[in-house]
């Protein structure tokens, strides 16, 4: 199989009809950052605030994240699928453990070594 030519590559309706496409999500990307940098604030004053983050920003803030991945894959070319609102909203993502507090299995591995 030979490796087509620059002409032939020129003439890809594919590659032509994708820039456009690449160009909202460009777009598209720089809104959800700002988006993102507002529920960062407004987290940080609940957390100052209430003691813990707010429960509804932290499932939106999960989907506006994987949408941000998503859309990354798809302008680095690592994924021919278009983001949201050519597919489906991501899905929430479980929050991670709390880093800064010990977990039991830690402790029971320490007491099983005395």
């Amino acid at each position: 199989m030979t490796e087509p030519t620059m002409k032939e590559r020129l003439k890809d309706e594919s590659f032509w009809l994708r820039l456009p496409f690449m160009l909202l999500f460009f777009f598209a990307w720089r809104l959800a950052e700002l988006i993102l940098l507002g529920v960062i604030f407004v987290q940080v004053v609940f957390r100052l605030f209430k003691g813990e983050p707010q429960e509804q920003l932290l499932k939106f803030a999960s989907q506006l994240t994987c949408f941000s991945y998503q859309t990354f894959r798809y302008l680095t070319f690592n994924s021919e699928t278009k983001p949201f609102p050519f597919s489906a909203w991501p899905k929430a993502v479980a929050v991670d453990d709390n880093p800064y507090v010990p977990s039991d299995h830690t402790e029971t591995k320490e007491n099983s070594a005395e």
